[in-house]
């Protein structure tokens, strides 16, 4: 298996998606049937899915990955509990954040039953569990469990990778908090360690999003289209035009709101819809609130 996550590993950094998914498929066919090590293969094609926003195919490969554990007398495991873990941030991804939150949950305390607190994969849920309680609006409770996320990793439970993913969380909630000066310490040593590192990793991306966001508050516009747009670049070579993808765009539509220049905005803001109407499909929430504010744009930079 070294071999397979080696070559998994050379692909991701060079972004070939269909060489990506042929590994995973060809591996999970040679894989013994109803086996421990075939569940954990899914899970790496749900996540594959999961990252480049195939949601249909990801959900159903997480559950298949479950029900083998299960099969396998593996229901009280960390195994089982990561890809709990992986299905609920699926769940938050597509926006149902009561379900993700319950899944977070339960994912949380089977890792208390079977690995117990020191472990990474608890932390990794404690830092979902902040995610999911910032969709909420829920920022204090996401900040208690950032913060304990961090104070875990910083003392061995992770790596810098890890530690950067945390730094970018937490400024995240400062920020969210109106605490500006505390967010942009925390995102600065987050990109700090993303930038000192010999391979690009994928979530730097989102701290150049969160730095950007920082700008955005603090008035810096032209700055903040830098950043957007730099993570625009890093989430393309990794997981291709995804939702994250377009809530950049959507996020640079509205620094260009900001300045006055309508008709950029208008620009980034027909790629963003263009996006998730793929993904999301025409009847999703989010696609009807990023049209109307579409038609809006279009309306005033006519006007204009």
């Amino acid at each position: 298996m070294k071999t397979f996550y080696d070559s998994l590993d050379e692909l991701y950094t060079a972004g070939d998606f269909a060489a990506i998914e042929k590994l995973i498929l060809d591996t999970i066919a040679e894989s013994p049937e109803e086996s421990p090590e075939r569940a954990g293969l899914l899970n790496e094609l749900a996540g594959f899915y999961k990252g480049v926003s195939r949601h249909e195919e990801s959900e159903k490969a997480f559950s298949k990955a479950l029900e083998l554990f299960e099969t396998n007398g593996m229901g009280a495991t960390a195994e089982y509990a990561t890809v709990l873990l992986n299905l609920a941030g699926l769940y938050r991804i597509k926006g149902d954040t009561d379900k993700s939150v319950d899944l977070f949950i339960r994912a949380k305390g089977r890792l208390e039953e079977s690995a117990g607190r020191d472990s990474y994969a608890y932390v990794s849920v404690l830092n979902n569990l902040s995610l999911a309680y910032q969709d909420r609006n829920e920022f204090e409770k996401a900040l208690e469990y950032s913060e304990a996320a961090l104070s875990m990793l910083r003392a061995g439970l992770g790596g810098e990778h890890e530690i950067a993913a945390s730094l970018n969380n937490l400024s995240a909630i400062r920020l969210s908090l109106g605490e500006l000066e505390a967010a942009d310490t925390l995102i600065s040593e987050s990109l700090m360690i993303y930038e000192s590192m010999p391979e690009p990793d994928v979530h730097h991306a989102a701290a150049l999003a969160t730095k950007a966001a920082v700008r955005v508050r603090t008035g810096d516009h032209r700055g903040a289209i830098d950043g957007f747009r730099k993570a625009l670049e890093l989430t393309r070579r990794f997981f291709g035009e995804n939702i994250e993808y377009a809530i950049c765009k959507r996020n640079i539509a509205d620094v260009y709101e900001l300045i006055g220049d309508t008709a950029s905005a208008v620009v980034e803001m027909e790629d963003a819809v263009r996006i998730m109407t793929a993904i999301l499909g025409e009847q999703h929430q989010a696609v009807v609130k990023a049209r109307e504010k579409l038609e809006q744009l279009v309306l005033r930079s006519a006007n204009n």
